[in-house]
């Protein structure tokens, strides 16, 4: 659907229908949206304040994505907020005086009200909707609210806009590591979301990877992993230029490994034919699906490679399985609540954003000590102008950083998320060997409750709610090993954001060790130790 001309004008409108988080259908350009069985939005409630037809449009569109992707109660009250804000004059684009105006109005226990919309405008200028001007935005980014620091969405920690805090990380990671596992989201869903997470790049980049951009290479007898990622925003032609990450994550290589052999036999079933390796390293990590289909022969693949490259790459939008297809759906499954939100009672959902993972990753670097050279270059930026954006924060912020980390990111009694046993016997897929999960030595430390595909092994076991280990496994051997990897890739240079999950493995096998520690007392108790 085409949005807005370069005056923000809403172009040829047709209907768009979606569905809220509580699965209730709706058409963003009607007048009444049902979010769930409780909340409902009128739109007709909002005829006493002039809006312009185009801009009321142009503001349904920038709410949608919230009914889609969070609960019915937090885009409620968007809708109440920006309606009360939208009172103090405003028709058809939002301007500084507005901005100002509204928060000259409020007294400072009702600041909340403008710093709770806050994130929702900045957002709306970003995904370039229209009605929203560049001067306020500035303003906004500026603005002291009370509740908040002074300085950028990044900087004062906006919990609807700026980076994540490292419990919401934390907290983020286990959420979609377990919705994989429980084949609630696809492999290419998991794959995406890794990529996007865990390297701090644009989407445009993610959709212009190809399979041959991921390097394995040996060094002194060890396997590590490089991947080549096309600098989106470059001038010249397509893939021309790279940015290189090399020492990548284990974790994600072989997630974006196994998203490349599905995308290969896609291609292989497709045209039925064999692709040979040269051949292989020109398909596109994620492809899109429709375009392909499209194509009749292997002859016509290979003509749009060669003359539009980006072809057959995933879409930002407007197509199944795009971008932001992806991020919505993700979104949708997410029930993540951040304390940093709370309004009438009720902690708010976390909001997922592309951009906020980018903002993330380099706050993370800035926060572990790495100087504006090496963010830049990590952000795949050709000088330190921008970093800034991205990274600017003051003492304030950090004493905030502080206190999130005080509590160990993210309670140990949540780290582990599986079900201790006492012995194989009493496993649920007791009877089937396949189902042992063995350390790297080769013993066993316990079983999986799923049959779906793990990419990391004893890794990510830990941290899955399938896993059952067994009381008198060897898992001190693999809380040996998993330090000792992390600590290898720490001073090989990784960020601490790169290390965020083993530190979440290390975790959760340190409940488990206490778990059969206490269970050992209670066995001991129970005069039955040697079950």
């Amino acid at each position: 659907m085409e949005l807005v001309d370069e005056k923000g004008r809403l172009g040829n409108r047709k209907s768009d229908r979606r569905i809220t988080k509580a699965n209730y259908e709706f058409d963003v350009f009607s007048d009444y949206w049902e979010l769930d069985a409780n909340k409902k939005i009128y739109f007709r409630g909002m005829d006493s304040l002039s809006l312009a037809p185009d801009f009321l449009d142009c503001f349904k569109l920038a709410l949608a994505d919230y009914a889609c992707e969070l609960s019915a109660s937090y885009t409620d009250n968007l809708f109440r907020y920006t309606k009360w804000f939208f009172s103090v004059g405003v028709t058809d684009r939002v301007l500084e005086s507005h901005v100002i105006k509204y928060k000259a109005s409020l007294d400072k226990e009702n600041e909340y009200k403008l710093g709770y919309i806050r994130g929702f405008l900045l957002d709306w200028h970003e995904k370039e909707i229209g009605g929203i001007d560049a001067k306020a935005i500035e303003l906004l980014n500026t603005l002291k609210i009370s509740g908040n620091v002074k300085g950028r969405a990044v900087a004062l920690g906006c919990p609807f806009s700026g980076a994540y805090t490292y419990e919401e990380q934390a907290d983020f990671i286990n959420f979609y590591t377990n919705a994989f596992s429980g084949h609630q989201i696809s492999l290419s869903d998991y794959a995406f979301i890794m990529f996007l997470q865990q390297t701090g790049v644009r989407p445009i980049q993610i959709t212009q990877t190809y399979v041959g951009d991921l390097i394995t290479r040996l060094e002194g007898g060890v396997e590590h992993f490089d991947l080549k990622i096309p600098k989106g925003k470059q001038r010249g032609s397509y893939r021309a230029s790279f940015q290189e990450k090399t020492n990548v994550n284990e974790d994600l290589m072989l997630v974006l490994m196994r998203q490349a052999g599905n995308s290969v036999e896609l291609v292989e079933k497709h045209f039925k034919i064999k692709l040979n390796d040269a051949q292989r390293e020109k398909v596109p990590l994620f492809i899109d699906l429709p375009s392909m289909l499209e194509l009749r022969t292997f002859e016509e693949f290979e003509h749009k490679m060669n003359s539009q490259p980006d072809y057959l790459c995933m879409r930002l939008k407007s197509t199944p399985d795009s971008v932001e297809d992806k991020v919505r759906r993700i979104a949708h499954l997410c029930p993540l609540k951040t304390r940093r939100i709370e309004v009438e009672g009720e902690f708010g959902d976390l909001h997922i954003s592309p951009r906020r993972f980018r903002y993330t990753y380099a706050t993370n670097l800035a926060i572990a000590g790495a100087n504006d050279h090496v963010i830049a270059e990590e952000l795949g930026q050709s000088d330190t102008q921008q970093v800034k954006v991205y990274t600017e924060f003051n003492e304030d912020m950090a004493d905030r950083i502080d206190v999130a980390l005080a509590s160990s990111l993210t309670p140990l009694a949540q780290a582990f998320a599986g079900t201790l046993i006492d012995s194989e016997k009493n496993a649920i897929r007791a009877n089937d060997p396949r189902s042992r999960i063995h350390s790297e030595s080769g013993s066993t430390v316990g079983n999986c409750g799923d049959y779906g595909f793990c990419a990391s092994g004893t890794i990510h076991c830990y941290t899955c709610a399938k896993f059952q280990p067994w009381l008198n496994a060897k898992h001190e051997e693999v809380l040996k090993f998993v330090t000792d990897d992390r600590d290898k890739k720490r001073d090989l240079g990784a960020s601490e954001f790169v290390l965020q999950g083993a530190n979440r493995t290390i975790d959760a096998i340190k409940v488990v060790l206490q778990m059969c520690s206490d269970r050992k007392l209670e066995l001991e108790k129970e005069g039955s130790l040697n079950v």
